[in-house]
């Protein structure tokens, strides 16, 4: 396998990686709008972890693609440090919201 075709299966891996995300926290949200009780704040906190996760990896994916096609170097480190704080931030605030909701089903 050449180096293009490896590069293509893991941009295609990543880009299904999103829309699966994204579709799923689409079914999510569909599901505890319908919801009452415990399992309606479950399915919420479901539905902003897969938001949280689909941002992540749209950032991986952007971040790869611009190092696959050589224009990484020229983003501003600015830029490149603005999408990694809305990547961590995405991920840590959804998770912390996720734990807290389970806790909380717990009491």
């Amino acid at each position: 396998m050449n180096h293009e075709s490896l590069t293509f299966i893991i941009f295609t891996m990543g880009a299904m990686t999103c829309i699966l995300s994204m579709w799923v926290a689409i079914v999510f949200k569909r599901r505890y709008t319908a919801m009452r009780g415990d399992g309606r704040n479950l399915a919420r906190a479901m539905y902003w972890q897969l938001l949280g996760e689909f941002t992540i990896g749209l950032g991986t994916l952007i971040f790869a693609t611009l190092a696959w096609q050589g224009h990484l170097p020229k983003v501003g480190i600015e830029v490149q440090s603005g999408l990694r704080f809305v990547m961590f931030f995405a991920t840590a605030v959804t998770t912390a919201h996720l734990y807290h909701i389970v806790t909380k089903l717990d009491q």
